[in-house]
């Protein structure tokens, strides 16, 4: 089973980490899903939040590439696993 990559905003040359509020994964190179939610309590428990899924693997494999190339970039950082 091939392990998940995990990508978190970088830190830039002042050493301030960007933010990110895009909130999405892609599942096995198939599925992408889109959500509004946080992982927070106040989204499990008082937020009107909204998700997608989307079943779409040229979509699904275009966000990957998409996070690759900002990977490659320094906008993201890898921080899990080998994909």
């Amino acid at each position: 089973m091939q392990q998940a990559v995990i990508l978190r905003p970088a830190v830039d040359d002042k050493g301030r980490r960007m933010r990110n509020h895009a909130k999405f994964l892609v599942v096995d190179h198939q599925i992408l899903v889109v959500t509004s939610a946080n992982l927070s309590l106040s989204a499990e428990e008082r937020n009107v939040e909204l998700g997608l899924r989307i079943d779409d693997p040229l979509l699904a494999r275009a966000v990957e590439d998409q996070m690759r190339a900002l990977e490659d970039v320094r906008i993201y950082e890898r921080v899990g696993g080998k994909g």
